[in-house]
């Protein structure tokens, strides 16, 4: 028996596999999230925090002054989490569910692209199985949410025409944008793709960008009311003297001045950072264009940032918390890079074919607001599920894991050859 929409059957038994692939992974991820129990810090700390105070009290503060410093898509959807149950099991368990539906929408998507309902499935359950979808279970932080968004946006993309399918593709992204505001260059990307190069009527264009304004919308007249400013987060002018400044590197680092920022208001310290920011890139013009491949470079540099986030922060270097790892903690680095490196190898694939080009759109997206503020190797993690989708559909198509493309493949062994060299030879601070 099989159920049909537009071109594509939809085998019960495909979706049958599909989904208990995605159960037992859910499971696996939430018992094991829970077993370890990482207490948060940095970020999720935060996230944590303003989850707790949105469930108790529905007010989203800092020190009992209002804020907007962190987007409020996450925070937002943990506190659902906690109104149920106030501990961190609650988001580890979220967390393992969002990214279940993440890999039940890579093996859906996988399918309307072509591929064997074998291969998507193992599309499906080659995600879960990654060290970077096992670390986002145990740890609170907004890529989970972020990417899950966008997938089933996606999955409507492919998968539906009307114009409903559009507006809740739009909302499914505005609320990507609140998780992480710089997914709102990739929707911004899609709208213009539309207009220009897509199959899709005008009015689907405009129904799915006015459903991300319309969710956008109460968030940024709230900070509109209460911060002074429709700001999405109060960070962008941090971010963009955080990479920036005359001592920038192209990823994040923060330099004694400031320090003078924490002092001020919220939305003050934003505009002043901002100006800061805007008044270096105007005068250092050569400075800032020389620094964008550098911000690049961390952009797509290794993931061995990801186990030093099991691990309470401390005030060692970079460089020499990695040093003090666990030799077997490489592990974790070498099957997100492998994605990357095949995925990469069959981009030709995504740019070759009408049906896959939207996504080159979306990446590209992506590395363009890490060259406006600073790089970062969790910055692509929203890029992995796209890398394995190219990764399985160039091998159903040529029957070989490395595509022919031989130029990103080879400048991603560069970076990351650069990368080690920088933190053996005491560079990488």
């Amino acid at each position: 028996m099989a159920f049909m929409r537009n071109s594509i059957t939809y085998n019960h038994a495909f979706i049958r596999h599909l989904l208990m692939l995605s159960v037992v992974g859910f499971i696996m991820h939430a018992l094991i999230a829970v077993a370890c129990s990482i207490e948060p810090q940095s970020d999720a700390l935060d996230y944590h925090n303003h989850a707790l105070r949105l469930a108790e009290n529905h007010e989203y503060t800092s020190n009992g002054i209002p804020t907007a410093y962190r987007p409020i898509g996450f925070p937002a959807m943990l506190s659902i989490a906690y109104m149920i149950s106030p501990s961190l099991n609650s988001g580890f368990i979220l967390q393992s569910l969002m990214i279940s539906i993440t890999a039940f929408c890579i093996g859906l998507i996988l399918l309307e692209f072509g591929v064997s309902q074998r291969s998507a499935l193992f599309g499906s359950g080659l995600y879960m199985l990654l060290p970077m979808a096992w670390i986002q279970s145990m740890t609170l932080m907004s890529e989970p949410l972020a990417i899950c968004a966008m997938m089933i946006g996606i999955f409507l993309r492919v998968r539906h025409r009307h114009l409903a399918a559009s507006g809740l593709e739009g909302m499914l992204w505005g609320l990507a944008i609140l998780a992480r505001p710089i997914m709102l260059f990739c929707a911004i990307g899609l709208f213009i793709f539309d207009l220009l190069k897509s199959n899709r009527s005008l009015s689907h264009a405009f129904a799915f960008f006015t459903c991300i304004i319309l969710t956008l919308m109460p968030w940024m007249i709230r900070n509109a009311n209460v911060m002074g400013s429709p700001v999405i987060a109060s960070n962008t002018g941090i971010n963009l003297y955080i990479g920036n400044n005359p001592l920038a590197n192209g990823s994040y680092k923060t330099i004694p001045e400031m320090s003078m920022l924490d002092s001020l208001p919220e939305m003050q310290s934003n505009a002043m950072a901002m100006s800061k920011a805007m008044n270096h890139v105007l005068d250092h013009p050569m400075q800032s264009i020389i620094m964008i491949p550098k911000k690049i470079a961390y952009l797509f540099s290794s993931d061995a940032y990801m186990p030093l986030q099991l691990m309470q922060a401390s005030d060692a270097s970079y460089r020499e918390r990695l040093i003090q790892l666990s030799p077997w903690t490489l592990l974790l680095i070498i099957p997100g890079y492998i994605v990357m490196l095949i995925g990469m190898s069959n981009m030709n694939t995504l740019v070759e074919h009408q049906t896959y080009s939207f996504i080159i759109v979306i990446l590209l997206c992506m590395i363009i607001p890490c060259m406006v503020f600073f790089g970062s190797p969790r910055y692509h993690e929203p890029m992995i599920p796209f890398m394995l989708i190219a990764s399985i559909i160039g091998y159903e198509q040529r029957g070989n894991l490395i595509g022919p493309g031989k130029v990103l493949p080879i400048a991603l062994m560069i970076i990351w050859v650069l990368e080690i060299s920088m933190i053996l030879f005491h560079v990488y601070k």
